[in-house]
Formats: structure tokens, sequence, C-alpha cells
């Protein structure tokens, strides 16, 4: 019983660690879904082969951090 509350009490410290975090990307990630239409993300991320997925790799290379 005691390893589960300390396991619960380190998801709870990372929980905290990176909340500001995740509310930054939900925050963002709302303003995007305002002011971009979903046809000007499709026609960045949705015709071709390797420039869309090379798009949205840099796109998506700021989020973790």
């Amino acid at each position: 019983m005691d390893l589960f509350i300390q396991i619960l009490t380190e998801m709870w410290n990372i929980l905290l660690s990176a909340g500001i975090y995740i509310l930054l990307g939900i925050v963002v990630a709302g303003m995007l879904k305002v002011f971009m239409s979903p046809a000007a993300v499709a026609s960045h991320l949705g015709q071709g082969r390797f420039l869309p997925v090379f798009k949205a790799a840099l796109f998506g290379i700021p989020l973790p951090l």
C-alpha cells in the first residue's frame, strides 16, 4: 500500500510540474483553432509526401518543450 501511495504522490508532483505547459499548449491550440481555418491547415499539411511531414514535424518540435 505504501508503494501505491508513493506512486500517486509522484504522479501528482509530475502533474504539478507539467501543468503550466499543458495549459499553455491548450491555449495555443485553441488560438490556432480560432484564427486558422481548416482549409489553411489542409493546404499546408495535406498535399504531397515529404513536405507536409517535414512541416508537421517542424511545428511539433516545440510542443514538448
